[in-house]
């Protein structure tokens, strides 16, 4: 396996130094967040928000004009972290000297180190979009971003790849570790093999899966 953390420093980009009134607005957006994750937006009220930030309906309605206009602040927090991030994920500077194991590796192990960490981040996304298609669009706009920056990446080191034809092999692993990871992650109700094991299996057993379709070296 890779020895070396790539994405170590590698984080989701948070707000910085705010007045009080942000803060609380971002308090409320975090309660948001955290009910959307466990029971979605139609089951969560303004008033579950407002008590699990630690403040009045009020205050709720001082911020936001109504629960719609929540899920919109959130989206929109989502999407500026969301773009930032993956401007720092594909940066060429960070993955120099890096293999194509190295990049896939930490990709799959930030996505599932955030995903768990964040466990409301990317519903929200999916759920903005149920309620506006536009910013159904948008969301897949951002995640078409990643997914170029990652082939830009792993295309740069085409020689280390052995099929015949690298840059539809490329797309061919990114959508089905797309694929693995949210059945892992949002799938709780599909039959997997590996549901039960660890992250770290997942990744060991990933990579293998993709190294051998790719016929590149294969992780130790």
């Amino acid at each position: 396996m890779p020895s070396k953390t790539w994405t170590s420093d590698l984080h989701w980009v948070r707000p910085g130094q705010q007045t009080r009134s942000q803060r609380t607005q971002q308090s409320l957006l975090d309660a948001a967040e955290e009910l959307f994750a466990q029971q979605g937006v139609d089951a969560t009220s303004v008033a579950e928000v407002a008590e699990r930030a630690g403040t009045s309906i009020g205050a709720v309605y001082h911020h936001f004009r109504d629960k719609k206009a929540l899920v919109y602040a959130l989206y929109d927090r989502l999407a500026r972290s969301f773009e930032a991030t993956t401007a720092e994920a594909v940066a060429p500077a960070r993955w120099e000297g890096a293999t194509i194991v190295d990049i896939l590796h930490g990709y799959l192990t930030f996505a599932l180190e955030s995903e768990r960490a964040r466990p409301g981040f990317k519903r929200v996304g999916l759920e903005a979009s149920r309620i506006d298609p536009a910013l159904g669009e948008h969301f897949d706009k951002l995640r078409g971003e990643l997914n170029r920056g990652l082939t830009d990446l792993i295309l740069a080191r085409s020689d280390e790849i052995g099929h015949p034809d690298p840059k539809l092999a490329t797309a061919f692993v990114l959508d089905q570790i797309s694929a693995m990871l949210r059945i892992r992650l949002h799938g709780a109700r599909a039959a997997t093999q590996l549901g039960r094991r660890a992250d770290r299996v997942f990744v060991a057993e990933a990579l293998r899966s993709v190294c051998a379709y790719l016929q590149i070296d294969q992780p130790a």
